[in-house]
């Protein structure tokens, strides 16, 4: 009796992993925290979006950097709410293979890239594929959020400002 009834459970097992293979997936979106490094993602055939959509808010402002990743080839279109930012730069080709370093594939100038000021406000970012590199292989991007740097003044101007501040008083009192 226990035979038959293992058998039957794992048919119907079987039945259920194999249909869930052959279901749809569904783009992950992903919470994009700043200044965390890059952040990869995966993508089809010209056409198609991008696996993954990042969402993030920010309070001030910061640079939004996309950057194809393995062999140059591979072109996307930014999305904020539906909304296009523009398009990442054509990529040349022949270009070296960076495979994950998505620092060499950036800093190659080969690869194609895109980096985007943003405002204080909340985002969801996507991705269409514009053009894919041929072949089979690996076919990842990656993203990366970093905060925009606040000047500071620099010593210099703040010590001349002072001395003219100073300066003007004492003219003031003669």
């Amino acid at each position: 009796m226990f035979k038959p009834t293992f058998k039957a459970l794992a048919v119907a097992a079987a039945t259920v992993t194999a249909g869930l293979g052959a279901m749809p997936t569904q783009a992950a979106t992903i919470n994009l925290v700043a200044d965390s490094g890059w952040t990869r993602f995966s993508y089809g055939d010209v056409g198609t979006t991008a696996g993954r959509s990042f969402s993030f808010t920010l309070a001030a402002n910061a640079i939004l950097t996309l950057v194809d990743g393995f062999f140059a080839g591979d072109q996307f279109e930014v999305f904020n709410n539906g909304t296009s930012f523009g398009a990442t730069s054509a990529p040349v080709t022949p270009s070296p293979n960076t495979g994950m370093n998505f620092d060499a594939a950036l800093a190659s100038g080969q690869h194609s890239f895109g980096a985007f000021n943003l405002g204080p406000g909340t985002y969801l970012i996507s991705m269409n594929v514009l053009a894919r590199s041929p072949g089979t292989g690996n076919h990842l991007g990656a993203i990366r959020l970093d905060m925009a740097a606040v000047p500071v003044p620099a010593g210099g101007a703040l010590l001349l400002s002072g001395l003219g501040v100073v300066a003007l008083l004492r003219r003031r009192r003669r």
